[in-house]
């Protein structure tokens, strides 16, 4: 079953593959062959068929991100493809039964953002629009054609992701610590160097403000609360008054979120509020938010908030400073996890392993000099902050530990080996279930 490669299926497929590897900037071992390549079927996996030019698309793509590929007819090279048709075939039996299965809704919006982001990566490799037009042409492609076939993708890509973890199993796994380590030996050569890192556990403590400062700002909330629902707009609201940096220029917008990005108060609220609804004021460590919830999808909320700050002055942050000094008293000589429980912020996380180089990325620009050149058992501080809203901070930190760069050793990975390795069980489960109840002929090469 061979046919020249001369059908316009054929020649969409070439020309697919061609703007591929102009996209990714490499190039077939042998372009000239490939204007001759005799197509056929390798593999019919239910009422699919799998070309030897899928194979051949993947092999592509490993040269054009710059693999290396063992000569064409070698064993190596057989083995090669083996591998490749397997994961093909795998692809076509989660997307089957994706398809099948008619409960599952792709979130269109989200495909669209999506394609939206990757048409704006792809003209980005091109001088101009015109000129990722004119590559299209040369391949017999449009814009128009490249954007529905990056559409299909997405679209194919998420409905494959819904089946999965709709279907994957839950029960438990059994990973065992030779699979680990050969994990970890197969994947080490693509492995960093571990960076040098510092381990701390911190007492993290809020200026407070006092009553009164706060009654005031729950007033305020209050009012801009009842200007929202009896219909004042929004985000001209938020604009005008929220006191959050990062949306009140954008009419206090959040975009999209899921549970656990958001403080927890926050999350209840805007999880329990239909679309359209205007919230009561919500108290956070933040401050005193009113939310609009815009969009309301199963697992995501798209939200807009007005935030209001009670104001701190010099004797709240002289009372938090006399604190947290007499916290650095007691530490020396009282267990730091007992401090921790009786004043640490329960909304931050008490302890973290952190890169030394990424620190000012990852904290506040005083925990530079707090958890640089320290020793363990050391105990810093008071550190005096402030946020990137404007609040004033104490921190008390105690260094547990140091560690230079290095290698990284299977225990320092052991936990997100065996996340994945037990992940990769539960889909090949979901894959053998499927693969015993679908019509699957390998033709070979």
């Amino acid at each position: 079953m061979t046919r020249k490669r001369n059908s316009s299926g054929s020649r969409r497929r070439l020309a697919a593959l061609a703007l591929m590897l102009l996209l990714f900037g490499g190039a077939p071992d042998d372009a000239s062959a490939q204007e001759n390549l005799v197509d056929r079927i390798v593999a019919i996996v239910g009422d699919s068929a799998v070309l030897l030019s899928d194979i051949i698309q993947r092999e592509n793509e490993t040269i054009a991100q710059g693999g290396a590929l063992p000569p064409e007819g070698s064993p190596q090279r057989d083995s090669i493809r083996q591998q490749l048709l397997d994961g093909i075939i795998n692809d076509q039996l989660l997307l089957q039964a994706a398809a099948q299965d008619t409960l599952l809704k792709v979130d269109e919006e989200q495909v669209e953002e999506l394609l939206n982001e990757a048409m704006a990566q792809i003209l980005g490799r091109f001088p101009n629009q015109a000129e990722l037009e004119r590559a299209l042409a040369a391949q017999g492609m449009s814009l128009q054609s490249l954007r529905e076939t990056r559409r299909a993708y997405f679209t194919q890509q998420q409905l494959v992701r819904l089946y999965v973890q709709t279907n994957i199993g839950q029960g438990a796994v059994e990973v065992t610590e030779e699979e680990m380590r050969a994990f970890f030996e197969a994947n080490r050569a693509s492995l960093e160097q571990r960076p040098a890192t510092v381990t701390f556990k911190q007492i993290l403590m809020r200026v407070v403000p006092s009553d009164s400062a706060r009654a005031v700002a729950v007033s305020r909330a209050e009012e801009l609360r009842d200007r929202a629902r009896a219909g004042e707009d929004f985000a001209e609201i938020a604009t005008a008054y929220s006191q959050d940096p990062g949306s009140a220029a954008a009419g206090g917008d959040l975009g999209w979120f899921r549970r656990g990005q958001m403080a927890r108060a926050f999350e209840e609220a805007a999880f329990a509020l239909p679309e359209g609804a205007v919230s009561d004021v919500v108290e956070t460590e933040f401050g005193l938010h009113i939310i609009l919830v815009e969009r309301a999808r199963p697992t995501e909320r798209k939200a807009r908030h007005i935030l209001i700050q009670p104001v701190t002055d010099y004797a709240d942050i002289t009372r938090a400073r006399e604190l947290a000094e007499e916290i650095v008293r007691r530490a020396q000589s009282e267990e730091f996890q007992n401090l921790i429980d009786q004043y640490h912020d329960p909304e931050t996380p008490d302890s973290a392993t952190v890169p030394v180089r990424e620190i000012a990325e990852w904290f506040p620009p005083a925990y530079l000099a707090a958890l640089s050149q320290r020793q363990p058992g050391e105990i810093v501080g008071p550190v005096e902050f402030k946020d990137p809203r404007g609040q004033d901070h104490f921190v008390v930190i105690r260094i547990v530990g140091v560690r230079e760069a290095g290698d990284y050793t299977l225990e320092d990975l052991e936990a997100s080996i065996r996340r994945t390795l037990i992940q990769n069980k539960r889909v090949e489960a979901l894959i053998e279930g499927l693969r015993a109840r679908t019509y699957i002929e390998i033709k070979g090469f």
